[in-house]
């Protein structure tokens, strides 16, 4: 279907995009690491909505970063910085748990976008793939959607999918740009009130040095969730490609 049938049939859409900017600036055994949100909903018709928010964070006792039970769930809004994390170490954790809610009245295909930019570093030093120009995210992030067991194939055309039964995350990479887009697609739809965690924890590995931390600099971390009604649209990955094609540029 393309852009004009979504019209035509007027696809109930909405967009929220979340920015989490993590910026690293080595020093003799540290990094510093800032959080920055943005926050944009396109609403065209009807009453397909979502959210995507994360918990409020402190620092636990050997200073990594946990959930804050007692502060309520951190929503974007334009231009505000939401946490501020300082130093971040080698071995150092933060709990960050970006997680998409359907709060519309209907059940919608939801799919997600996590892009790696790669700023100064190069991201495949430290975290590419052998004889492929991707990285594994898995080596920062963990958690959620990426801790479920999974088979690596051919998933719709596409190959070094990870996907079970749940979802598909299909990795778009672009090395000589210095950007690795990873596209999570829920296999079912999300009932109104459901929620879906992409992740929960960004760590730096243990054994990192001041070389390997450097590849890291200005690393930008971007997680984009999407909705789409159910009608007319067999599958998430048709529905993401039809109605937000600007954003689903998977060849």
């Amino acid at each position: 279907m393309n852009a004009k049938r979504v019209i035509k049939f007027n696809i109930l859409m909405s967009l929220l995009s979340l920015v989490l900017t993590i910026s690293m600036l080595i020093a003799t055994t540290f990094a510093y690491f800032s959080d920055r949100k943005e926050s944009v909903n396109v609403i065209t018709s009807g009453n397909v909505y979502i959210s995507l928010s994360e918990s409020a964070t402190k620092k636990d006792a050997v200073g990594n970063f946990v959930a804050d039970p007692d502060k309520p769930r951190v929503f974007g809004g334009n231009d505000i910085v939401v946490n501020d994390y300082g130093k971040v170490y080698p071995a150092q954790t933060v709990f960050k748990d970006p997680t998409i809610t359907n709060t519309g009245s209907e059940a919608a295909w939801i799919a997600a976008k996590v892009t790696l930019t790669d700023g100064q570093g190069d991201l495949t030093k430290v975290m590419g793939y052998y004889g492929f120009e991707g990285v594994d995210i898995e080596m920062l992030l963990s958690g959620g959607l990426l801790d479920e067991k999974v088979h690596v194939g051919t998933w719709n055309g596409f190959n070094n999918v990870c996907y079970n039964e749940r979802y598909a995350m299909v990795q778009i990479p672009d090395a000589s740009a210095g950007e690795f887009e990873f596209y999570f697609f829920l296999m079912k739809p999300l009932d109104p009130g459901e929620s879906v965690m992409l992740f929960d924890t960004f760590g730096i590995p243990h054994d990192w040095n001041n070389s390997e931390m450097k590849e890291l600099m200005d690393l930008k971390i971007k997680v984009e969730a999407f909705g789409v009604q159910l009608f007319d649209l067999e599958s998430c990955l048709v529905a993401m490609t039809s109605a937000f094609p600007d954003y689903f540029k998977l060849n």
